[in-house]
């Protein structure tokens, strides 16, 4: 009975006119993932599903440790709490990103340094390179682009300065000599429903670190001394998730690559019929998957147009992060110049990008866009 509602809803979903700028693709594979494991008898809570889930994610990016929390805003202040990152402490952070990335390091009772991004809408390297005094940086590969990762992971080796990826958008692209999701000393993952793969919610940090892995467990688990045993080592809460998430998880992980190659046939597509001079599309390179089909025009007033030419169409899109330090509470984070950022976040525009995005979706949209500008 369970398993006929969930479908019938999946085909009530998929019946709708409206293109939504992202939907999570659930299917039969992951109905009966999830099916499987309530009739096993499981406990619901973490466990050997979660295990497995955590072994994969591992394994695909080359980590040794792995570890399921409630989602990536967690495991990003994890992260930084596991590595020493103490009030006092200044974290680099980029200007375009995610709110959860800053709001990690304010969490984590340290003081975040915001810096410009580059034309790959990544941390600018030539910008951090000219900071002192910086404790920890966090770099994001903002929408699967790697940017300069590879230097940056390189300039905080040489500076002994601590590099945690936040890479919550970039499961399935790589760096020249490494996968998103193993930069630096510890890395993250999230899985809310609009990343490439879900399980409704969800976040994962990985390392190479032991001590790192072994105080994240710690801090996850209320920092017992035995498991099902009240008496405990020191401080610590409860961020553990379910294995009924986890079994949603590694249905979708199963289905990575088919998701990876219709992301990139999908921006290929975008990029080959949206005809306008007026319409910047950054480039993607090989080993990089598009998250969001992200483009950006040359003023907010012709991006204003196209949004609403699309919403009279019924169809869903959404503007990228505004500037971290045009954030009002934000502001007395704001002490270098952020030009840049400032200047491109309000014109930057993301399309429908949903892993089960149609073609014929993806032509009506650029035929729109094409006719309104």
């Amino acid at each position: 009975m369970v398993l006929i509602l969930v479908q019938k809803k999946i085909e009530f979903v998929l019946k709708q006119d409206k293109v939504f700028q992202v939907t999570p693709d659930i299917d039969e594979s992951d109905i009966h993932s999830v099916v499987n494991y309530l009739e096993s008898g499981g406990w619901l809570t973490e466990h050997k599903i979660t295990n497995d889930l955590e072994n994969k994610i591992a394994s695909y990016v080359n980590r040794d440790y792995a570890n399921a929390v409630p989602n990536g805003t967690i495991a990003i202040y994890l992260a930084l709490i596991s590595a020493g990152v103490k009030s006092g402490d200044r974290v680099a952070v980029p200007n375009l990103t995610m709110i959860a990335t800053i709001n990690s390091v304010i969490w984590a009772g340290a003081e975040p340094v915001i810096v410009d991004v580059d034309e790959n809408l990544c941390m600018s390297y030539h910008e951090l390179s000219q900071l002192e005094d910086i404790d920890a940086v966090i770099f994001v590969p903002l929408n699967g682009r790697t940017g300069d990762g590879y230097k940056i992971e390189k300039w905080c080796l040489e500076n002994n300065i601590l590099l945690i990826e936040d890479s919550a958008h970039a499961l399935g692209s790589s760096y020249p000599h490494k996968a998103c999701g193993s930069l630096g000393d510890l890395s993250i993952f999230s899985f809310t429903p609009h990343k490439i793969i879900t399980m409704g919610q969800g976040g994962m940090i990985l390392t190479d670190n032991e001590e790192y892995h072994e105080k994240i467990v710690e801090l996850k688990t209320f920092n017992r001394e035995q498991d099902k045993l009240d008496w405990h080592k020191g401080f610590g809460l409860n961020f553990k998730i379910t294995d009924l998430q986890a079994s949603i998880g590694i249905s979708q992980f199963a289905k990575l690559e088919k998701y990876i190659e219709n992301k990139r046939i999908n921006w290929q597509q975008y990029n080959s019929l949206i005809e306008s001079e007026d319409i910047i599309f950054l480039d993607f390179k090989n080993n990089e998957t598009p998250w969001f089909f992200d483009v950006i025009f040359r003023s907010v007033e012709e991006k204003n147009n196209i949004i609403e030419s699309l919403r009279k169409n019924n169809i869903e899109t959404r503007n990228s992060y505004p500037a971290l330090s045009l954030q009002n509470y934000l502001e007395k984070y704001k002490k270098i110049e952020l030009t840049y950022s400032e200047s491109i976040s309000d014109r930057i525009l993301w399309l429908p990008s949903s892993n089960n995005l149609k073609s014929a979706d993806i032509t009506k949209i650029a035929n729109i866009i094409n006719s309104s500008i």
